[in-house]
């Protein structure tokens, strides 16, 4: 295999392949003999065929894995990979593929971060790139995918590109491990909008490459039907969630054209049905508290590392808070008891602000209730201690308005909600437990009284909102979102379940957290198959592994 000379940036050559034994080991060869190449990653994403044997009997190491589309694959390949330089290529190109070095050049100089390349077949008269599938031979389709494609990148960027669609690129490395890449055939077009949101620097480039071709064909067309569909679910949550791949709010046009797209789902809601314009406004509600929330984060450059040591934004549960607020002012009071939302408001406000001091100014060497409230005992208030001695105040105050009859059955609603709400903290340390974990706390509170839902579910709509940064390893809640969803769960099962509902919820509450004293919630999750499937549900690291 080629390498490159003594400390010469490596390049990495990324080809995903599905159903590709034709042609995959004449690509391997191809990209073999580019300068500089110092690894081949194929990844086989369920292939039924030979590709994988192929693939490795031309000198690629190969990484198998179920069929979960181009994008999936990509990440994949792209976290075994070990260059400084990652060249994407599509796994068809046969002995054309060695004519990607035009790809490499530009990175290797410093003259953009990322380059696409554009195809023969893309050239039309008047040098404009019109290209129907970036593949030579037959006729392609009818320029559907294609046109969408730009269309989307057009509303997301401001910019037009004559090849959205090319899977041949090339980028830095710290680039390509910060990208999310879509899943299935809108990859390409959201690795696009997302390295813009990164304000990295796109150049395309003209190349000598060439796909074997689909044309018109039912084969053809089905195969672009996907591509427009993976293109339109790619780029529809991008238009309407205003969030890069940092999870820092996007630009302006970004922004715009969010608010523009929310607008037009709730006229059309007001169009349809009462129902969907309630759940429009409820939506864009939510996404709008989740922006704001990052915003402020940015502001404020509230990062730590993540659970893999990465740093990312720590505080966005910052708007979680509102919801409460919002629920209490919209409510009709004929319906809900309006109090009883304010009263709530304010208690997700208490524990919300000494969330927030933890996330700002806690020490993450303490662990445990035990170990803050030993170091209270020894006259030093951390944090944690804080948070431990507000949740208490908080939960003896509201148990006693739920309960004013019987101390002792204020102290059992007490206990329910502070511990309820420290439970909702310590599933808070991995991607999404906690929302999972207050979603299923909403629903046994649902089940006990309907009326519940209109204490769950406006936070409940924002903590949703923001589960596609939480899943997805870009931001974490903190215990400022934590505190918000746990408080809220806590209170709410403390005033709708029955007086044994809330014994037996208590002594479960005590035993988890005796457990999480002594031993490791994390690793029984790990242990038990029902929870670490639960636990991995949804989370995109996984794709990657």
């Amino acid at each position: 295999m080629a390498a490159g000379t003594m400390g010469a940036p490596r390049i990495s050559v990324i080809i995903p392949a599905y159903n590709e034994q034709s042609r995959v080991a004449a690509t391997v060869s191809a990209a073999r003999a580019i300068v500089g190449v110092t690894e081949i990653v194929v990844v086989d994403d369920g292939s039924r065929d030979a590709t994988a044997q192929e693939a490795a009997r031309a000198g690629a190491r190969v990484i198998r894995g179920p069929h979960r589309g181009k994008g999936a694959a990509l990440r994949r390949g792209i976290v075994a990979a070990t260059g400084d330089v990652m060249l994407l290529l599509d796994a068809d190109l046969g002995a054309s593929a060695v004519n990607a070095a035009a790809l490499v050049e530009p990175v290797l100089a410093g003259r953009t971060e990322m380059t696409v390349g554009v195809l023969p077949a893309l050239s039309a008269a008047g040098g404009e790139l019109a290209g129907k599938e970036h593949r030579a031979g037959p006729r392609g389709g009818l320029g559907l995918a294609l046109g969408a494609a730009r269309a989307c990148l057009w509303l997301l960027t401001g910019r037009v590109f004559a090849a959205p669609l090319s899977g041949q690129r090339c980028m830095r490395t710290s680039l390509a491990r910060t990208l999310p890449f879509a899943r299935g055939f809108g990859a390409e077009v959201a690795a696009t909008t997302d390295a813009i949101a990164l304000s990295a620097r796109i150049e395309e480039v003209a190349v000598e490459l060439s796909h074997a071709a689909t044309g018109r064909t039912i084969a053809g067309f089905v195969h672009r039907g996907r591509q427009l569909g993976a293109i339109l679910a790619a780029c529809l949550p991008r238009l309407l969630y205003p969030l890069g791949p940092t999870a820092r709010p996007a630009g302006w046009r970004r922004l715009l054209v969010a608010g523009c797209g929310w607008t037009a789902l709730i006229a059309l809601g007001m169009l349809l049905h009462p129902w969907l314009a309630l759940a429009a406004r409820m939506a864009a509600l939510a996404v709008g508290a989740v922006v704001v929330s990052m915003a402020i984060d940015a502001a404020a450059r509230i990062v730590r590392p993540n659970y893999q040591g990465r740093e990312i934004p720590a505080a966005g549960g910052l708007g979680f808070f509102f919801a409460p607020w919002a629920a209490a002012a919209c409510a009709d009071p004929d319906s809900v008891n309006q109090e009883a939302l304010l009263v709530l408001a304010l208690a997700v406000t208490i524990i919300a602000a000494v969330g927030l001091a933890d996330d700002l100014f806690g020490r993450r060497e303490v662990k445990g209730l035990a170990g803050h409230l030993g170091r209270l005992a020894r006259g030093k208030i951390t944090t944690g201690a804080l948070k431990a001695i507000v949740g208490a105040a908080v939960g003896l105050a509201i148990g006693w308005l739920l309960d004013t009859t019987y101390v002792e059955l204020a102290l059992l609603n007490a206990l329910v909600i502070a511990l309820t709400t420290n439970l909702v903290n310590l599933l808070d340390v991995r991607p999404g437990r906690a929302f999972k974990g207050f979603v299923l706390l909403a629903v046994i509170a649902v089940a006990a009284d309907r009326d519940a839902l209109y204490a769950v579910v406006p936070i409940g709509a924002v903590a949703l909102a923001f589960q596609p940064l939480d899943l997805g390893g870009r931001a974490m809640m903190g215990d400022v979102g934590a505190n918000c969803l746990g408080v809220v769960a806590g209170i709410t099962l403390a005033a709708v379940l029955p007086l044994w509902g809330r014994l037996v919820l208590a002594a479960a509450l005590v035993g988890v957290h005796l457990y999480s004293e002594l031993r490791s919630i994390n690793d029984l999750i790990a242990r038990t198959p029902a929870l670490r499937w639960l636990d991995r549900l949804g989370r995109a690291q996984e794709d990657a592994s």
